[in-house]
């Protein structure tokens, strides 16, 4: 099964330093986005290259996520570990932040290889609908919450 690729791009009105505060938060996402049941931490570590979380999926499901990359203030890089109950064998995340103007350019870029084998290219584009309308949410309260913090 081929890999599938999701963009989605928001320029925000807050400042890259308060986006990044809110992404920075890492095992706290779905305290700023509700388009998540829950984020919590896995282990001690909270921040930079090998801080983990465990993300509840609306409206079922969950999977683990482990920084790969951070560059503080710029870019942070997830590996995804999907459960069973995910029709996703494995997906890998870049979220990029950049200056633009008055604001902030923030670009998601998603990865993913759906389970189901031939299926899977019947349910791709399906899958690819719901993540690009979930992760242009993510965006949205991303920038509602660097703008009510920041």
């Amino acid at each position: 099964m081929p890999e599938r690729h999701i963009t989605v791009q928001r320029t925000m009105s807050a400042s890259p330093g308060s986006v990044w505060a809110v992404y920075a938060d890492f095992p706290n996402l779905a305290t700023h986005w509700s388009g998540l049941r829950a984020t919590r931490a896995i282990g001690d570590q909270t921040s930079g290259v090998g801080a983990r979380r465990r993300v509840e999926l609306k409206p079922m499901g969950s999977m683990d996520e482990t920084v790969t990359t951070w560059e503080e203030g710029r870019r942070i890089d997830t590996q995804n570990q999907p459960s069973a109950s995910v029709p996703i064998k494995r997906a890998e995340s870049t979220l990029t932040l950049g200056p633009d103007d008055n604001g902030t350019l923030a670009t998601f870029d998603y990865r993913y290889v759906p389970r189901g084998g031939p299926l899977g290219r019947f349910t791709g584009p399906l899958i690819d609908k719901m993540l690009t309308a979930n992760f242009t949410d993510m965006l949205a309260a991303t920038e509602k919450a660097a703008l009510t913090n920041g």
